[in-house]
């Protein structure tokens, strides 16, 4: 895995596996409660963060599927990866793009931990075989920034992580 992206995966999968460690005390009663009607349970944050990798993923296997010659990430994407960093570091709710579906509203815990070990996984052989010009490349589309490279892509999976970690952490109180 190429140097600018390990440090950032490193404190991605840390984070997945100390969240799914932290929250096995809990049972699926309290991590399927919503806080509140119109909020979400710690489950659905769980399967939200799930599906936005696992559609990144799918959109980047689609989008190689035509071949890897992608144009080389540059001051728009870097312009567009400082105005979302800003926007997470923001106190304000932000409500998922419309294309991502609603979260199922009762889950397992048990299977999500174990599917989202095996994505993450996937998700990591599929970036280690990644050429440089890829990885580099504006490959990734954000649905509301625009087009960012891998690098980009992984640190902002990490300020995603942690936003909504934040959200569990308040939501389990209230719930539990």
């Amino acid at each position: 895995m190429e140097l600018d992206i390990k440090k950032n995966w490193d404190l991605l999968e840390n984070g997945r596996m100390a969240l799914m460690q932290e929250l096995s005390k809990y049972d699926n009663a309290i991590l399927n409660k919503k806080p509140e009607p119109n909020a979400w349970s710690v489950n659905q944050n769980i399967i939200h963060l799930m599906e936005a990798e696992l559609g990144s993923l799918a959109y980047l296997r689609k989008k190689l599927s035509f071949g890897s010659n992608v144009p080389k990430s540059g001051f728009k994407s870097a312009f567009r990866f400082r105005m979302i960093k800003i926007f997470f570091a923001l106190p304000i709710k932000i409500k998922a793009p419309p294309s991502l579906k609603q979260p199922a509203e009762v889950s397992n815990f048990d299977e999500l931990k174990s599917t989202w070990a095996s994505q993450r996984l996937d998700l990591q052989d599929f970036i280690d075989n990644l050429p440089t010009n890829v990885i580099y490349g504006e490959i990734w589309n954000h649905p509301v920034a625009g087009k960012m490279n891998i690098v980009q892509m992984i640190a902002f999976f990490n300020d995603h992580f942690n936003r909504h970690r934040l959200q569990i952490e308040k939501t389990l109180p209230k719930v539990a």
